[in-house]
């Protein structure tokens, strides 16, 4: 799965571990792309899953993934 990632994250299952890093653009395992904390990032925003990974389909899912992180932000101001 191809993502572009917003936060850090490490991925533990057993004995494998996979690190995310801040601004990570780039294809992660099948194991990690199934991974629960992965896809509760992709519905928070903290994750974007662009359609193809030209520069312009990159834009967009930044965009959009910035909407849905604003919308589940749940600290006070």
């Amino acid at each position: 799965m191809f993502i572009n990632s917003k936060k850090n994250f490490e991925i533990c299952e057993g004995e494998k571990k996979f690190l995310i890093p801040r601004d990570f653009i780039g294809e992660v395992p099948a194991w990690v792309a199934k991974h629960w904390l992965v896809v509760a990032a992709i519905k928070d925003g903290s994750i974007a899953t662009p359609k193809a990974k030209k520069d312009k389909a990159l834009e967009q899912a930044d965009t959009e993934a910035e909407g849905k992180a604003e919308a589940a932000d749940q600290r006070e101001e």
